[in-house]
């Protein structure tokens, strides 16, 4: 048997391109997914609109023709090389800052130095940074660096499922690209993979230095060499002039170039928040006043002075999955606390200065009085729950994980605002070349027989336990069908975005197809996050959710994110209320299937 590796990009002339999903059928999901919010007139009302846009030479039948005729000129995938990075992220006119970035929480560093675990302890002052902060940020860039090294040489395989191989294209739109806010839409700027870039920014007291990962020979430095540029990187912002924070502009909506071939970010915080999670995701998520990052780099590092490090993206080059998995693999080593040095020549780093003018630092101020109302408004909290995980749900719930953590989020929902409301869950499409996501309708007759069930007190354990599998089946049908490239919500996307200056139709412009993707519930599961502490986003709409979750064998992990500013949430009630449906869906699943026995964890 031979032993070769399958290279990384070996898949990609292999994968289908996405499909077209068909008129009927993407209707068909859409009528289906408006029951739970509809009356039955309202629902028989809005039947009548889509029978006659879907009707044989109806409008329906028109644009249907017309994305194909998209699909047969698109290169490779007719959503992503025509629409959906702009719409989804380009276009939108919101700072990037909460409303779409995601962090990343690591697991502290298995060597810290106990001393660095205390909340108060003098190492860790605000205004100083640390020996061990130095060696950690050292050992990260040396192992992101390493892992550009095997995308570049393909030397990681390709991601694969039971069925059916993956794109990798996202992989290769990780390092060394950079969001530029432009007018009316922003735009990408890389270069060609693999990135040539052989330097990584690091931010330092909101100042920026260029840090060479690479020799002039082009041999990757060591950690050791790496903690010595940084050792010089501290040492000069200590006793430089501090130019003023222009970092923060990447938070609003300004446009500057200097950095955009960086490979990465280095944030070194002068500062630690203590050993707690979510004054940690606070930071991690937006530095606490927007200092000290650049936002608009797919991939960044921030290292707070205790050595407790995260990752913060930018959304649009590729989805958090990805940047997920490779921090994911850059924690399996821990930093040694005696890094070797190369003895190669060791190029120093460089200072950038900005030339700022009046113009400029009225431009700063402008834009930390926008953003500081953003910033005070987001109510993160982190979710570490540690009773079950997934060997729970397959073995004793006997249901999907993911769908069953989607029930969880409707009946924490439901205990909490005696209501459902449209969700969003992130469904993958990259089993097609270039495909990235669609939108799994989690609320479903299911799922909201389901809530409505587990709340009703005159129900048996037998029949709330029925409510769930049959919720959590639909809901694995659903996220099925979007994975097989027949979603409703891109496709119906694709089809508004072709009507023309003089067409319209009910369907497009009645109340519901603007309520319905009102995404209350904005969801995503990752991996399963072992070496992640947690991870988060932003709520889409002011009275809703930002959920992202970590599935893990024995531990869940949840990030809640939603705005003080509104009357209607509370990322705290909504946490409690995460554990709650936890408990008491296991309760039922124990009831039916027996106890859960903890010998199954040995």
């Amino acid at each position: 048997m031979s032993n070769q590796v399958i290279k990384t990009f070996s898949n990609q002339y292999k994968l289908p391109r996405l499909p077209i999903p068909s008129l009927e059928e993407s209707t068909t999901k859409y009528l289906n997914s408006l029951k739970p919010l509809l009356s039955f007139e309202e629902f028989e009302y809005t039947k009548q609109h889509v029978k006659d846009f879907i009707k044989p030479g109806g409008l329906g039948q028109k644009l249907h023709q017309r994305l194909i005729d998209i699909d047969r000129i698109s290169p490779y995938n007719w959503l992503d090389d025509t629409w959906w990075i702009k719409k989804a992220y380009l276009e939108w006119r919101a700072p990037v800052i909460i409303n779409s970035n995601w962090y990343l929480l690591l697991i502290d560093d298995p060597n810290t130095p106990e001393e660095y675990f205390t909340n108060n302890n003098e190492i860790c002052l605000k205004g100083q940074f640390s020996k061990w902060q130095i060696k950690r940020a050292a050992h990260l860039i040396e192992k992101m660096l390493e892992y550009k090294n095997l995308i570049d040489t393909e030397s990681i395989p390709p991601d694969i499922t039971r069925t059916y191989p993956l794109c990798m294209h996202q992989y290769t739109r990780c390092y060394g690209i950079t969001r530029i806010p432009k007018l009316n839409c922003d735009e990408l700027i890389y270069t060609p993979h693999p990135a040539p870039a052989k330097h990584i920014l690091v931010i330092i007291k909101d100042q920026f230095y260029i840090l060479n990962g690479y020799d002039k020979d082009g041999q990757r430095y060591t950690d050791g060499d790496i903690e010595i540029q940084l050792h010089q990187i501290v040492d000069d912002v200590l006793k430089v002039q501090l130019d003023p924070p222009i970092g923060v502009l990447t938070a609003d909506d300004q446009t500057l170039t200097l950095i955009e071939n960086a490979l990465f970010i280095i944030n070194l915080d002068d500062y630690s928040t203590g050993m707690g999670f979510d004054k940690f995701s606070q930071n991690m998520f937006h530095g606490l006043n927007a200092h000290n990052r650049w936002f608009d780099k797919a991939m960044s590092i921030a290292i707070e002075n205790n050595g407790r490090a995260a990752m913060n993206g930018e959304h649009s080059p590729c989805d958090a999955l990805i940047p997920s998995i490779i921090f994911q693999w850059i924690g399996l080593e821990p930093t040694l606390p005696n890094a070797s040095v190369s003895g190669r020549s060791i190029i120093s780093p460089k200072r950038i200065r900005f030339t700022i003018n009046e113009q400029t630092l009225k431009d700063i101020f402008e834009a930390q009085k926008r953003i500081d109302p953003i910033i005070v408004d987001s109510d993160i909290v982190i979710l570490q729950f540690s009773e079950y995980g997934i060997q729970f749900i397959k073995k004793i719930a006997k249901c999907s994980p993911d769908a069953y953590i989607q029930m969880v989020l409707q009946l924490a929902y439901f205990k909490t605002h005696q209501k459902v409301v449209p969700t969003y869950e992130t469904g993958s499409t990259r089993q097609f070349l270039h495909g990235r996501t669609d939108t799994i309708r989690t609320l479903s007759l299911e799922s909201k027989a389901f809530v409505e069930g587990m709340e009703n007190k005159s129900l048996t354990v037998q029949q709330k336990y029925n409510l769930l599998q049959a919720a959590t089946k639909a809901h694995s049908i659903y996220s099925q069908d979007v994975s097989n490239g027949k979603g409703c919500d891109r496709y119906l996307l694709g089809l508004k975005l072709l009507l023309q200056k003089d067409e319209s139709h009910p369907i497009f412009t009645e109340t519901i197809f603007i309520k319905s993707q009102e995404w209350i519930l904005s969801t995503s599961g990752l991996n399963s996050g072992d070496k992640l502490n947690g991870t988060g986003f932003g709520c889409v709409y002011p009275n809703g959710y930002g959920i992202n979750y970590l599935s893990g064998e024995y531990l869940l992990k949840f990030g809640i994110e939603s705005k003080y500013s509104s009357s209607e949430t509370d990322s705290n009630a909504f946490k409690q209320n995460i554990i709650n449906a936890l408990k008491d869906m296991k309760d039922i699943c124990e009831q039916i299937n027996s106890n859960y026995e903890k010998e199954d964890r040995l």
